[in-house]
């Protein structure tokens, strides 16, 4: 099972790590925003998420592209998406992690 972790803020205290099997889709919200919705977390206050990734203007579809080779590709078990406190991302497009929202 292939599992995606995003930290947001940089204090490395809002993150999450979900199973690669609840994404549900991408959307582009603007030229600089892509939402990632991931569905099922069984969480008793959370089934739903969304996690904005903040990237460089003009760049959505690229960053959409390297989360689609993140799922696909490779062997990896845990994949880091966006981390904040280490500056660590799966694209060189994607400047920082929005606030997780657990619905």
């Amino acid at each position: 099972m292939k599992f995606l972790y995003f930290e947001s803020g940089g204090d490395a205290t809002n993150g999450v790590c979900l199973p690669a099997s609840s994404f549900v889709g991408a959307d582009i919200a603007a030229n600089n925003i892509v939402d990632l919705y991931f569905n099922g977390l069984g969480a008793a206050n959370a089934n739903e998420c969304k996690i904005p990734l903040n990237c460089t203007a003009g760049k959505t579809k690229e960053v959409v592209e390297a989360l689609s080779k993140a799922l696909d590709q490779g062997a990896a078990t845990f994949v880091v998406v966006a981390d904040d406190t280490n500056s660590e991302y799966i694209s060189s497009h994607i400047t920082s992690c929005g606030t997780i929202v657990l619905t």
